[in-house]
């Protein structure tokens, strides 16, 4: 019956929207989707930068060819497997939460920081925006097919590939992929010295100043030229500062901070081609790539 078909269709494109929409802000904030994806521990098997590169080209493939109105199964059972991997994770984050195992703002579903949701409220509407036009695009399919979706198929291909390039090149997924990399192999969570940046204070080099990175993607500036240890958080964004006797430096060089720690907010940084701006009491800094 034709309306069995115009619903199918627009259960198909819905769904689309839905997949892009969510991937465009994970497109935003690479290196936020990137941390959540440590977060999961989804990068077992390859590096964070190769899953979130793979995670974003199959939403916005499967997405863009959808909202084209491609109902075909070979398309339909990826977007399943998609649909039903998102659904089991904002699940089970909202069952982590609810049993105190984890933080509620850890995780924001499959939309990202574009939201701003309780775990509840991203697994309730996650499946009702995710499963609902899912179910919906398989009702009237067409048995036969006459020819092969080619303009389609390279329109998603065109975007997945500008797509990969872009956030290929995002510098906020290099300092994630930077805090795979230096992360310690025991698990336990510490800062880790870094040489690859240099603080730089009022358009000045300051090279006595200490850098670390912390398996959860964080900064911690430590330099005489500052009134308190600084931190910078990339899934936030945000600067805080803490009492230099609250870091406990280990014997090999590393640094715990105590838990009793009380965190100052000073703002928000920025990430640009030349590293992280940031200000401390009316002191402008920046971190830079060490030459």
């Amino acid at each position: 019956m034709k309306w069995k078909s115009i619903l199918g269709s627009l259960g198909a494109r819905v769904l689309g929207l839905v997949l892009l929409v969510a991937a465009g802000a994970k497109i935003a904030e690479p290196g936020a989707f990137a941390e959540q994806i440590r977060l999961e521990q989804l990068d077992f098997l390859f590096s964070v930068r190769t899953v979130t590169l793979i995670a974003l080209a199959l939403e916005v493939g499967l997405g863009t060819v959808l909202i084209l109105g491609l109902r075909r199964l070979w398309v339909l059972f990826p977007t399943t497997l998609l649909v039903s991997f998102f659904l089991f994770l904002t699940g089970r984050n909202y069952w982590l939460v609810l049993n105190g195992l984890r933080d509620e703002d850890a995780a924001c579903g499959c939309f990202g920081s574009l939201i701003q949701r309780t775990p509840g409220e991203a697994f309730w509407q996650d499946l009702f925006l995710l499963l609902v036009p899912l179910s919906l695009a398989y009702i009237g399919r067409q048995v036969s097919h006459r020819g092969f979706p080619w303009r389609r198929l390279l329109a998603a291909g065109f975007l997945v590939l500008g797509v990969t390039v872009y956030v290929g090149g995002n510098s906020d997924l290099h300092f994630v992929e930077m805090a795979a990399e230096i992360a310690d192999e025991s698990g336990e969570e510490r800062f880790v010295k870094t040489d690859d940046y240099l603080l730089v204070l009022e358009g000045v080099d300051v090279p006595e100043a200490e850098i670390f990175h912390s398996q959860s993607v964080t900064f911690l500036v430590l330099s005489p030229q500052l009134p308190a240890a600084v931190v910078l958080k990339l899934r936030t964004t945000s600067v805080e500062t803490i009492a230099g006797e609250m870091i406990f430096r280990g014997d090999d060089g590393s640094i715990i901070l105590s838990s009793d720690a009380v965190f100052h907010p000073e703002g928000e940084f920025e990430v640009d081609g030349e590293g992280i701006s940031f200000a401390v009491q009316g002191a402008r800094l920046r971190l830079r790539n060490s030459p």
